[in-house]
């Protein structure tokens, strides 16, 4: 049966001797949860966890276009569609959809996320060649004018991923985990470019329906590995891996807020872990907020939780508010 080690992540500045840092993160940890299924959790210290595991909680995280994930980084989403569940159409002209990249590189953000497909509950599917036209000039004039800018592209089909890893794209954003197109391990494998695999975003016409876990947060924990094996298996560096619990995609209020709280699992799985919970729908279930703009306060909070526990990238409609509430989170926790 598995063994699942979640580490009790730690900010303060006062360590003890037997203190272990998560890869070159200020977040520390000296005792781990122990849990399997059906028993109860185990607090242990981190001596006594297996130095295999151990030694996937320590890793220091980075790849080639990532040197360091040190200091949490400000995903931007940038939806140039007509449907996306809080922006869709804002930036579905070409002016408007550079524009707003413009503001969110000037804003601070690290990478800005590109996505010409909604994958919102519920959404439909659309063809290639109209995903392709919506997001390929974008991209093109964004690494023209702003060369170092890290650009990811959130799809999940592999003739995208081709064509914008031509055009310079440093990450591929599927939320899918490579399970809509078979070809999209050939193609990441063979141009070396890192790739963020979700859980839950297969069909996201029919996400919300018969949501059934044993539970939610083993489940996604053994897709998500399963994913990252699948990924290696098929050629792809685990240094160019990141996940995604996928927050939202498939599960409740509460299996979400499962998710957030019990974060720092995933750092078990021994690669950069990623978490999209911008404006959600819990938010505004929990936060009484129904309308999407309206969501970025209760975003923020979770989103300083997540960095509380050590949760390298964090995706942001409101990448201003969020830089300035990590600049400030981070001198407090410096001490």
């Amino acid at each position: 049966m598995t063994i699942y080690y979640r580490p009790i992540i730690q900010n303060d500045t006062v360590k003890p001797s037997n203190h272990y840092h998560l890869g070159d993160q200020r977040q520390w940890f000296d005792k781990v949860e122990i849990n399997e299924r059906g028993n109860k959790p185990v607090i242990v210290s981190a001596n006594e966890v297996p130095k295999h595991s151990l030694k996937r909680l320590t890793k220091i995280r980075q790849n080639k276009h990532f040197p360091s994930f040190s200091e949490p980084k400000i995903m931007g989403i940038l939806n140039v569609t007509p449907d996306s569940f809080s922006d869709g159409g804002k930036n579905l002209e070409y002016s408007k959809a550079f524009s707003a990249a413009e503001a969110m590189i000037a804003e601070g953000a690290d990478i800005i996320d590109v996505g010409g497909e909604s994958t919102r509950p519920g959404a439909k599917a659309i063809s290639q060649e109209v995903e392709l036209m919506r997001i390929e000039l974008v991209l093109k004039n964004l690494k023209r004018k702003y060369p170092t800018c890290k650009i990811s592209v959130d799809t999940r089909k592999s003739v995208i991923m081709d064509r914008v890893i031509r055009l310079g794209v440093d990450l591929i954003n599927d939320v899918s985990a490579m399970t809509f197109d078979k070809k999209s391990i050939e193609i990441l494998a063979k141009k070396d470019t890192p790739v963020c695999l979700m859980h839950g975003g297969l069909n996201p016409e029919k996400m919300q329906e018969n949501i059934v876990f044993d539970n939610v947060l083993f489940d996604v924990y053994d897709y998500l590995k399963e994913a990252i094996n699948f990924a290696i298996v098929g050629g792809i560096k685990k240094e160019n891996i990141l996940i995604d619990p996928g927050i939202g995609f498939g599960k409740t209020n509460e299996q979400n807020v499962v998710l957030i709280q019990k974060a720092s699992l995933f750092h078990g799985l021994g690669v950069p872990v990623l978490y999209g919970v911008s404006r959600k729908k819990f938010i505004g279930n929990i936060g009484g907020a129904q309308v999407p703009t309206n969501r970025f306060p209760g975003s923020i909070a979770v989103a300083l939780e997540l960095i509380r526990q050590g949760v390298q990238v964090i995706r942001v409609h409101d990448v201003k508010e969020t830089k300035q509430a990590f600049d400030l989170w981070n001198i407090i926790a410096k001490g």
